[in-house]
């Protein structure tokens, strides 16, 4: 009985550990981020797919080393389908036109994206400034699966 006990908290503790390692999907001003990679070792993007006059767009978030916020990134193309490789400039999303709007405050565009390797697949690459970081492939929120079925629709 005590075996079993122990081997029933063992596992219950993998499982925390396993689902713990995916980050929650963030709010992407006002668009919940559907898809999410780790770049480098440690850079960790979460994406979502634009709406309305910018759909077929990108928005993806990356988290600021200096002020731990997530800075806010727009596509200039529309690239929401392959998500191939685009220069993503600066946004903030404007809660009082609920647009997101260029974003002035100085920070630099970004390069982010995939090409289809004919062996491996898509690989996707981070270009902040002279450094290129390699991607992990970009992988849904798995704990949102449920929700995304059988859940209410968000507003």
């Amino acid at each position: 009985m005590l075996r079993t006990s122990l081997l029933l908290a063992l596992l219950a503790g993998c499982l925390n550990a396993a689902w713990a390692a995916e980050p929650a999907p963030a709010m992407l001003g006002n668009l919940k981020a559907t898809e999410h990679q780790l770049c480098g070792k440690s850079i960790e993007i979460q994406s979502a797919a634009m709406k309305g006059k910018n759909a077929g767009r990108t928005i993806i978030a990356l988290k600021n080393n200096k002020s731990g916020e997530l800075d806010l990134f727009a596509s200039t193309t529309e690239n929401a389908a392959n998500k191939q490789y685009d220069k993503y400039l600066p946004v903030k999303f404007d809660s009082l036109s609920r647009t997101f709007i260029e974003d002035s405050t100085g920070r630099p565009d970004i390069v982010w994206g995939g090409a289809i390797n004919n062996l491996k697949g898509m690989e996707y690459s981070l270009a902040l400034g002279s450094h290129v970081y390699a991607c992990d492939g970009l992988q849904p929120f798995k704990g949102e699966v449920a929700n995304d079925l059988y859940g209410e629709e968000a507003k």
